[in-house]
């Protein structure tokens, strides 16, 4: 017989087969191990927010096949997971935002739509959505073609992102909203977004549509005439009440609930008595007390309420915002179901807004477990998936959020997240912000001032750097038609990153005062009348509030490119909060400015969450540094905005 080695043949043969099995189960039980390490973690001596308003102590919280299987105050013996530190940490339940639009409105067709879903939407749920802990959404109104699709390719696993519910296209009156609105110069948008129904077998095939599309519910709009379009005022029709009570009622026949997006109290009340499911938005005409006979009409009708109050701060109407936050209190107090929602628009803003809307809350009168409690439990009653999401107990699916900070003690602490878990897998964990060794910088000693104009001549910028060599301090004051609109004081590293700042705008009630506290910025004073006190974690970052001012030091670098660190103290959603931006050497050019010729660093702005939508362009002397003009893009074309005054 044959021999291999001086084994005989079928032996050799036995061998090899006998080596392939035992190799091939050990990579099987290695692969396994990679597994369990990957998709089994415990939590060790972790503060609890438990999502119902009780807090729980030094626990240990056992994650596995994406559900929370163990919670003890006892220690776990279980082998081949993953271990996390949780001391100093709090847990809590994923957010559930139950009024958001994930949006298109770019979109001119189904082809844009794919491509929005393909190219943006990785994008917007990585860095806009899962990072702030929002592990829950519902999209109030979409183009169906693109939210249907989103929903299945979520599903399916192959988008990662929060489990998305849907309600499709609203129904509407003809020339209601969205219809008149975000459709008015886009007929695709007006198609995929509106049902604009007037008569009773519109409204019944409108149902049979969405019934047939899987949509979790209904909506209409419930609102007429003046509507501020952004800055354009519009009028809207209002949906007829009897294809009102229609919807509603063949809706529950149908087995499907209906919510309305609403703004006025004797529109809330019709709702109610035809037995309306959700009310969004509210009653924003006027404040209600407790013995307003609506509360009582609320109370028996058993509806939901999705308040959006961070939507009102950028309202026409002022006291829109005063009303949301007043009536909140009032609704809470008597009971009714309450459960988170921000109107939030995915396309341009982030998932700071959930943490906005759950500061007004607190301001509202709530405490921060209240109002933790309706971002989470309530969220989930109201959406119906209270049995497996919304609380941080046994059983529930794995949808966690894991915090540097308490906050259960300041709403504010919602900030400082460290992990997010999705379904029992770390969907985002912190990352640490990065440090610059960026040069010293000095004004040169014959420099005392710098000004800069608007391209309209309406505005002026005067920038005093007398003080910075002794006191490291520069002092920025912007002046609109002569009169002075606001001045900022600067004290400075000498990589000009910010230690202290002051802030002061007497137009609107606005006097800021940051300090920077080891690894937070403390910023205190108030923001257009508004009370501010809170912390913001900048790391060892830059932390450059005068943007455009403090690029001497990067000019003078080795470096390209920077990220840095600035407080929005604008009129949009990014006020008071720190955003992060991008800059970027591109090039060298040369500006003349009246008589006088520059060789200029070319740099670009970008603000990274939304570097789609928003870029700035700053020329600066290669000499000394200094700014000499600025602008933004404007599609193909920048847009010079100021310019060094000679």
């Amino acid at each position: 017989m044959p021999t291999i080695f001086g084994i005989s043949l079928i032996g050799f043969i036995q061998m090899t087969i006998g080596a392939a099995i035992v190799i091939f189960i050990l990579v099987k039980y290695l692969n396994r191990l990679k597994e369990n390490k990957e998709n089994e973690y415990i939590i060790q001596n972790v503060h609890v927010i438990a999502g119902d308003g009780s807090e729980l102590f030094h626990q240990n919280v056992y994650i596995k096949d994406g559900i929370i299987k163990k919670l003890t105050d006892k220690t776990l013996e279980i082998k081949q997971v993953q271990i996390i530190d949780g001391t100093g940490k709090t847990l809590m339940p994923g957010l559930i935002d139950c009024h958001i639009h994930i949006q298109g409105l770019n979109n001119r067709s189904d082809k844009d739509s794919d491509r929005f879903i393909e190219e943006q939407i990785p994008t917007i749920f990585s860095e806009r959505v899962l990072p702030y802990g929002i592990t829950t959404i519902k999209d109030l109104c979409a183009p169906k073609h693109f939210i249907y699709k989103l929903r299945d390719q979520i599903k399916s696993g192959k988008i990662i992102g929060p489990e998305l519910l849907v309600v499709g296209p609203n129904f509407t009156s003809p020339d209601g909203h969205p219809a008149n609105t975000l459709g008015r110069n886009n007929p695709w948008i007006r198609k995929e977004m509106a049902l604009e129904v007037s008569t009773s077998e519109e409204v019944s095939a409108g149902i049979d549509e969405l019934k047939a599309a899987g949509v979790d519910f209904l909506k209409f709009t419930y609102q007429g005439g003046d509507y501020w379009y952004f800055d354009e005022k519009l009028q809207i029709k209002k949906l007829d009440k009897a294809l009102m009570k229609q919807i509603i009622n063949e809706g529950k026949e149908k087995g499907m609930l209906t919510t309305a997006h609403v703004f006025y109290k004797e529109d809330v009340r019709e709702l109610l008595e035809a037995g309306i499911y959700g009310i969004e938005h509210g009653i924003l005409d006027e404040q209600i007390e407790s013995d307003d006979d609506i509360i009582r009409l609320w109370k028996e009708s058993g509806a939901h309420f999705v308040p959006t109050v961070n939507a009102m701060t950028y309202e026409k109407e002022p006291m829109r915002l005063v009303n949301s936050i007043h009536n909140l209190k009032v609704l809470y107090d008597a009971g009714i179901p309450i459960a988170m929602g921000t109107d939030n628009m995915l396309e341009m803003l982030g998932g700071d807004v959930e943490h906005k809307e759950l500061a007004y809350y607190v301001e509202a009168g709530l405490t921060p477990t209240q109002a933790i409690m309706l971002a989470t439990k309530n969220g989930a009653e109201h959406l119906g998936v209270a049995e497996r999401k919304g609380m941080v107990k046994p059983g529930m699916e794995a949808d966690l959020i894991l915090l540097e900070k308490n906050p259960a003690e300041n709403i504010s602490n919602m900030q400082f997240i460290d992990k997010v878990f999705l379904k029992g897998k770390i969907a985002y964990s912190q990352k640490p912000i990065k440090f610059y060794d960026l040069p010293g910088y000095t004004y040169h000693d014959d420099v005392k001032t710098i000004s800069y104009e608007s391209s309209d001549k309406k505005i002026t910028r005067q920038v005093d750097v007398s003080g910075y060599v002794a006191e490291k301090k520069i002092i920025h004051t912007v002046t609109h038609d002569g009169l002075e609109w606001s001045k900022e004081i600067f004290t400075l590293d000498t990589n000009l990153s910010v230690l202290e700042w002051h802030y002061h705008r007497e137009p609107d009630n606005t006097d800021i005062t940051a300090v920077k506290e080891n690894n937070f910025i403390h910023m205190t004073g108030t923001f257009k009348g508004k009370r501010q006190d809170k912390k913001l974690k900048v790391g060892d970052g830059l932390w450059y509030q005068q943007m455009d001012l403090a690029m001497p030091a990067f000019i003078q670098s080795s470096l390209d490119e920077i990220l840095f660190y600035s407080i929005g103290t604008g009129d949009n959603r990014g006020a008071m909060g720190l955003g992060e931006f991008a800059a970027k050497k591109i090039g060298e050019e040369e500006v003349s400015i009246g008589d006088v010729s520059y060789s200029c660093v070319k740099i670009k702005f970008v603000l990274t969450m939304f570097s789609w939508a928003w870029s700035g362009y700053y020329w600066y002397d290669k000499i000394s540094g200094q700014l000499v003009q600025s602008g933004e893009s404007k599609g193909k074309y920048i847009k010079i905005q100021y310019q060094v005054k000679a």
